[in-house]
């Protein structure tokens, strides 16, 4: 496993949409410029850790999930219920 820039960009990018902001509106919140913004979201730079928490934060997303894609307490909560799951269907099978 690896750092993808351009997955990382691509994820800040979806989020920043997602809130309705534009680059220059996220850089301005974040003390980034816009150009190192931009570079970011096409995967030209990578961020600072202090601009990797303040990204995590502002969205309020795991920073995993801005790293990797994946949210490792979601995964770890679906995996907690599908355990649930198969010892509620043992239940109902010996039930019948």
């Amino acid at each position: 496993m690896y750092f993808n820039l351009v997955e990382f960009g691509r994820r800040v990018r979806e989020l920043r949409i997602m809130k309705g902001m534009k680059q220059e509106d996220l850089a301005n919140e974040m003390g980034v410029s816009y150009v190192h913004l931009n570079r970011i979201e096409c995967g030209k730079n990578g961020p600072s850790i202090d601009l990797l928490l303040a990204l995590s934060c502002f969205f309020d997303v795991s920073i995993d999930y801005l790293v990797t894609g994946k949210d490792f307490k979601n995964q770890m909560a679906k995996k907690r219920l599908e355990v649930i799951m198969s010892e509620l269907g043992s239940v109902i099978r010996e039930m019948e």
